[in-house]
């Protein structure tokens, strides 16, 4: 297919302010880890090492993946709930570690693509995300917008005394909303033994007497999703994923299937959707390319020079990394 076709194709499907879907791959270019580091974390920690199935844990690990491994092997309550601080402590000191290095700075390309969708009327965005990270909350304030996420409250503030001019531009972010659903949990959010739950921003450590509200990798997931906040947040993003006119899905693999049937069911019906990928999973192949969707683009990294992009009934390899987000920005 030539590329005016390819680029005519896209705008077309994008044109109706995307719904964005972000996964693990959007996030690791900033410097969050990867399934791969959190095992490493994991098989550090000593309560993880001495619970009895530690051995067989490791095998299963290095053979079958992270969540493969902590759902085929029977661990302890207790070696459970380590696996959950593990994966908040690594996630959240990265996340904080690229804040302490960007404060005022939010990811550049993920501002610039809620900047593109807010742009339209009505002024508002949707992401729907797997991420605990707080880097889409980051660029919705770089851009000065209001952020939903079920909690009230703004991550970065300035100091900006009250003039006029001022009290404009305030009036005008009122106006430009961003929901972010996050449907495996955030650093952010944690749940006292009274069953209390509350998000500190910018947490440095779990707070006494708290645990952490994140979805860890393996099948707890599939019942940790009928609690709240998890209930509440997953029907939000039902409801978006209906009401969107479109999807942009950026590092995501189309591996949980406890929050894809909407978006699913809706692509089926001849919405479009566009996806960006380091590498394509089977999940995504399965899904997308080969389940007949009418209307998809998917761009995965080819090599350091090119783009592979897959279509209804057609692949062609284009030069140019435009899998990379930055770069994609510079098409649509």
């Amino acid at each position: 297919m030539e590329w005016n076709v390819c680029m005519s194709m896209l705008q077309e499907y994008l044109e109706n302010r995307p719904l964005i879907v972000l996964g693990s791959g959007a996030s690791m270019p900033y410097g969050l880890p990867s399934m791969g580091i959190l095992a490493e974390e994991i098989k550090k920690s000593a309560i993880v090492i001495s619970d009895p199935n530690y051995g067989t844990l490791c095998t299963a690990i290095d053979s079958l993946g992270l969540e493969s491994a902590i759902d085929s092997v029977a661990l302890l309550p207790q070696t459970l709930n380590a696996i959950r601080c593990v994966v908040w402590k690594t996630v959240n000191e990265n996340d904080l570690s690229y804040f302490d290095r960007n404060s005022v700075n939010p990811p550049q390309a993920l501002a610039d693509l809620i900047r593109k969708v807010l742009a339209p009327t009505p002024n508002k965005a949707v992401i729907v995300t797997t991420n605990y990270d707080r880097l889409a909350e980051y660029s919705a304030d770089g851009v000065g917008a209001t952020t939903v996420t079920g909690f009230e409250g703004t991550l970065i503030k300035k100091l900006e005394l009250p003039v006029a001019q001022l009290r404009m531009r305030r009036t005008r972010a009122r106006e430009r909303v961003v929901d972010i659903w996050k449907v495996h949990g955030s650093l952010d959010w944690f749940i006292a033994p009274d069953g209390t739950v509350a998000a500190f921003p910018l947490s440095r450590k779990i707070p006494d007497t708290f645990q952490p509200l994140i979805i860890p990798p393996g099948k707890e997931k599939y019942s940790t999703i009928h609690d709240e906040p998890y209930r509440t947040m997953i029907a939000e993003a039902d409801n978006a994923f209906v009401q969107a006119g479109a999807y942009l899905c950026i590092g995501y693999g189309f591996n949980d299937e406890h929050i894809q049937p909407k978006l699913l069911t809706q692509i089926s019906k001849g919405k479009p959707i566009v996806v960006l990928a380091r590498t394509m999973t089977a999940a995504c192949r399965k899904h997308i390319v080969d389940a007949g969707i009418q209307k998809y683009l998917v761009f995965e990294n080819a090599d350091d020079l090119h783009t592979k992009v897959y279509g209804n009934g057609w692949e062609e390899t284009y030069e140019g990394q435009y899998w990379l987000l930055d770069n994609f920005l510079n098409i649509w």
